[in-house]
């Protein structure tokens, strides 16, 4: 489903009352003059932000080619369709529907903060610089879920370097200008983010409960170039993550090419010990060096009870895709967008 989108709609947005932003430089000169970005609110406690800019040259080429909409001072969006238009981001509509989607959300927006052309049956001109797309994988418990985020942490990297974990989600690339990822258990996200309507956010909870979420951050480079999105998109980033394989896999094989000093860090660790909470900064840091330079074992990430074969199999694309989530029960169905979106 998309779950983001910041970019230029070609809505007329000439005639919308934003407020201004100055910046005004020491000697009283204004530097910058520009729109304010504001809150449109819909039905449900969900925002989007918008001002409006101008349109580019894409836009206009989509108005010249397709006919799609394109007034010449457009409006630009950024924020959450599927909160929006339906109060929570669990399911949502397929990334490929972006058009409808945008037509959908605009029409749902203020009187005020509507567009001239918010009713027009045309699709608007669209200019993508962030889109969010997001798949659900059900690993048949919620443990598993912990399992496979503390795996992939340990196991995996990209091109932008190692995973990284931050409060219970894992990312590849967090501050790229590209494309990123990341992978954390919708089900605890939304007890952090509960929708509005408690009858709806007790039935999304129970069916969350073995949901693992992952998604991809498309930025305008990569963006660029790519015509029409859908969600198979996701697996050919996933595709992209290098798995870390350990050169050797039990603590005799590892103690037996390391010195007495680095074997008891190593059994620490293999313990379950975290070792940067016992030796000295400098110390631990050396250590770590020379134990993954020899054994390929990294002892700042937790230890992983697992054989060489496992890592492959958990945190394969093949074993994910068999359990990627492609229906939607009928509780949690009447919550879903409209036939209009």
């Amino acid at each position: 489903m998309i779950d983001w989108f910041t970019g230029s709609v070609g809505y007329d947005a000439s005639h919308l009352v934003l407020g201004r932003f100055l910046e005004i430089d020491e000697d009283g000169v204004t530097v910058r003059d520009r729109d304010r970005w504001v809150k449109a609110v819909g039905s449900f406690e969900g925002g989007v932000q918008i001002t409006k800019g101008s349109a580019t040259l894409g836009m206009v080429a989509s108005f010249n080619e397709f006919g799609f909409l394109c007034a010449p001072q457009v409006l630009q969006i950024s924020g959450n369709p599927a909160k929006f238009l339906q109060g929570h981001n669990v399911t949502g509509p397929s990334v490929s529907q972006l058009g409808p989607v945008i037509q959908g959300l605009v029409r749902a927006f203020p009187e005020r903060l509507r567009p001239r052309d918010a009713d027009s049956a045309t699709l608007p001109a669209v200019h993508r610089s962030r889109v969010d797309v997001n798949t659900l994988i059900d690993l048949g418990s919620h443990q598993a879920v912990h399992d496979w985020l503390m795996l992939a942490e340990a196991r995996t990297r990209s091109r932008h370097g190692r995973a990284v974990n931050s409060d219970g989600t894992v990312y590849w690339g967090q501050n790229s200008k590209r494309w990123a990822m990341k992978a954390y258990c919708k089900h605890c996200e939304l007890q952090k983010h509960p929708p509005a309507d408690a009858d709806l956010y007790r039935e999304l909870l129970d069916w969350t409960r073995t949901f693992l979420r992952i998604e991809l951050v498309l930025r305008r480079k990569e963006l660029k170039d790519r015509g029409t999105l859908d969600e198979s998109i996701i697996w050919e980033f996933f595709a992209k993550l290098e798995l870390n394989t350990m050169r050797v896999n039990t603590y005799s094989e590892a103690k037996s090419v390391l010195p007495t000093s680095m074997k008891l860090v190593l059994a620490g660790w293999y313990a379950g010990t975290d070792m940067k909470c016992l030796l000295p900064d400098r110390t631990f840091r050396r250590h770590r060096k020379e134990i993954l330079a020899v054994t390929g074992i990294d002892v700042s990430r937790p230890y992983v009870e697992q054989g060489t074969e496992a890592a492959p199999v958990l945190l394969g694309m093949d074993e994910l895709l068999k359990r990627e989530v492609k229906e939607v029960p009928s509780r949690i169905q009447r919550s879903l967008f409209g036939a209009g979106v």
